[in-house]
């Protein structure tokens, strides 16, 4: 209660005057607190209050200077502005009574309606636009109208005094308990400007500032501690140690936290000074993990619990869960809802299965209240109520940070909102977070200019090269790619490589400047009918330089550019075989094309059997280190004359 008590001063002192802003005699004595209050003025209020996440985005009014847009913005992000149909808002109109209640009853982002009987009672009831029943009844069944008055008078318009003693109802009458959450961060805990990735001293700052104002909790989603140079090469040290300094009260394990194998993620859960949960992971049968935490925030007990996906059994590395079965998200939660649900206040999951699972989950297992989630890398910009449970999530890689408040009201959720934030100059790292991860980056940057091999031959990245042709490059990425999954077929895009190496000294730097995207290593399949359709779609814009064209391994082709596109290929052997359209086919590639990036919709993701999460980069270094010959330019791509 004390931390929603500070945050209660700070609204007093803007909305009630202990900063002077509403007392006329202590700044403005023009200051009236019968004036009318304009629609934009009550909208930039509530977001302020809230402390929405203000965003440089669009809206669709045109009558809206550029000061009131970003609060505008907010407000139609967390749904407090809905059904937009027109293109003006009317920012300087009067605000009227039932708009207002209306604004701040859609701000909670209430689970339960109310019944309109309450409402009826007022004189004037006919006068209520019919749109606004719901909230009105909600306002009013919640106190923050008096449903003792005779009348309600909804054309109202609302004044500066009445706008206060709104805000001031909204403030005691409510209780926020807040939720931070972090999902997908795939390693990257450093700031990264150019791609907006918040990294984990700026996330901290955020965290802080939500303690400031509200009791608060700190919760990662899962796939934290592999990724990136900055936990890999400590197998994920660099970011349990900043997480123990961040508070962080809980974390579920993604299926990419396996990667280092189960016995590094048991370690690394050792290490925590919170706990890694997950109900749903066993080993021979038994728990691998604590499957719940209980967490007392302001005198609210809430339950926290793990989920883990079943399809980590597929994506990630076999050899690092044998013996680890991933038993079925919706009925673990079924039952550890039921487990759960009488010793607390509010029961939630923390969860790595994806929104469809969470969606699921929240639609049928009767006593969970909210889902925090990964996995899918969804964008969810405020909460969505579903049949039980509201469900959120917060895109991927620090792009964006969850701030979830859950609100009581008379000591029951009622409601949950909240927003995602996004980088921008205003917000600022957190130094002592900075100074725990500049060890991990002084020594990856020592590392990146690490001699790791050296090569006798120039290995051709050249962008014209790989973008119409075969290089030695592109066999030795793909030839690398197939053998580590042991498949029949490896590709890979040519517009992923972006350099080449030259003869001599190979450093981990010469290899990030070649294969600079995070892009990872999956299996998948593809029938015969498929690969001639990729390769069509690989050789279509041919002269063209065109950053789908495909290195291959396991396959030789020939292809005739003087045919029309699609029907270019005229042989394609697999593995000195010819291809047969009718047979499946496994084909190692990246996760980009395995998604059906650069228009390869053969490819799907219902396809893919497993997704290693390791960088391309990584088993190009271990190819080079490998001694093995570095093939040469082969004819495994060639075109008629």
């Amino acid at each position: 209660m004390k931390g929603f008590k500070q945050f209660v001063v700070v609204v007093l002192a803007v909305l009630i005057g202990i900063s002077g802003f509403w007392n006329p005699s202590a700044t403005d004595a023009s200051w009236n607190k019968n004036k009318p209050v304009t629609k934009g003025e009550f909208i930039k209020q509530l977001v302020t209050t809230l402390g929405i996440d203000l965003q440089d985005g669009e809206i669709p009014y045109t009558d809206v200077d550029a000061d009131l847009k970003p609060f505008l913005e907010a407000a139609i992000r967390t749904n407090i502005l809905t059904d937009i149909t027109e293109t003006s808002f009317g920012p300087n109109e009067k605000v009227t009574r039932e708009q207002a209640y209306v604004f701040l009853i859609r701000s909670i982002n209430l689970r339960d309606s109310y019944s309109m009987d309450t409402l009826k009672e007022f004189n004037d009831y006919q006068a209520i636009n019919p749109a606004y029943f719901q909230e009105l009844s909600a306002a009013t069944e919640l106190g923050l109208i008096d449903k003792n008055s005779r009348t309600f008078q909804p054309k109202k318009p609302v004044t500066k005094y009445e706008m206060q003693t709104m805000f001031h109802q909204y403030e005691t009458m409510f209780e926020f308990i807040t939720v931070i959450h972090t999902n997908d961060l795939h390693g990257r805990i450093m700031y990264n400007e150019n791609n907006k990735e918040l990294g984990l001293a700026k996330i901290n700052e955020l965290a802080n500032k939500a303690r400031s104002k509200n009791p608060t909790f700190l919760i990662d989603l899962g796939d934290t501690f592999h990724g990136t140079n900055y936990v890999n090469i400590n197998r994920g040290q660099a970011a349990v140690d900043a997480m123990n300094a961040m508070n962080y009260d809980a974390m579920v394990p993604g299926n990419h936290d396996f990667n280092y194998g189960q016995d590094r993620l048991l370690a690394l859960r050792d290490m925590l000074n919170f706990p890694l949960i997950s109900a749903n992971v066993l080993k021979d049968g038994s728990p691998f993990l604590d499957g719940y935490s209980i967490i007392e925030r302001n005198g609210k007990k809430i339950a926290l619990i793990g989920l883990t996906a079943t399809d980590t059994a597929v994506k990630t590395n076999p050899a690092g869960i044998e013996g680890i079965t991933f038993e079925d998200e919706v009925t673990v939660a079924t039952e550890m809802v039921a487990q759960l649900k009488n010793d607390v206040d509010v029961v939630v999951g923390i969860s790595h299965s994806g929104v469809d699972t969470d969606t699921t989950i929240a639609n049928e297992v009767d006593g969970i209240d909210v889902i925090f989630g990964g996995h899918s890398h969804s964008t969810i910009e405020s909460p969505i109520k579903y049949k039980y449970g509201y469900v959120t999530q917060a895109f991927e890689h620090g792009k964006a940070l969850g701030h979830t408040n859950l609100i009581f009201h008379d000591g029951n959720l009622v409601g949950v909102n909240g927003f995602l934030y996004r980088d921008s100059e205003d917000k600022t790292e957190d130094q002592a977070i900075v100074d725990i991860l500049q060890p991990y980056k002084e020594q990856v940057d020592r590392e990146l200019n690490e001699v790791i091999a050296t090569t006798s031959v120039k290995l051709d990245g050249e962008r014209t090269d790989v973008r119409t042709k075969e290089t030695n490059l592109g066999n030795l990425i793909t030839d690398a790619i197939r053998s580590k999954l042991g498949t029949e077929i490896a590709v890979t895009n040519g517009g992923g490589i972006r350099a080449s190496i030259q003869v001599g000294d190979i450093t981990r730097n010469h290899v990030l400047s070649t294969l600079p995207f995070d892009n990872t290593l999956v299996k998948t399949t593809l029938t015969g009918e498929e690969v001639l359709a990729s390769l069509e779609h690989s050789v279509r814009l041919y002269p063209s330089e065109n950053g789908g064209f495909l290195h291959v391994s396991g396959i030789n082709f020939t292809f005739d550019p003087k045919k029309p596109a699609g029907s270019r290929v005229v042989e394609v052997l697999v593995n000195g075989e010819p291809l047969n359209l009718t047979q499946t086919y496994s084909v190692a590639t990246n996760n980009f094309i395995a998604a059906g990036g650069d228009g390869y919709t053969m490819f799907s993701l219902e396809n893919v059997e497993f997704d290693s999460g390791e960088l391309l980069s990584t088993i190009l270094i271990e190819a080079l280190q490998s001694n093995k010959p570095i093939p040469g330019v082969e004819g495994r791509i060639k075109i008629t004359p």
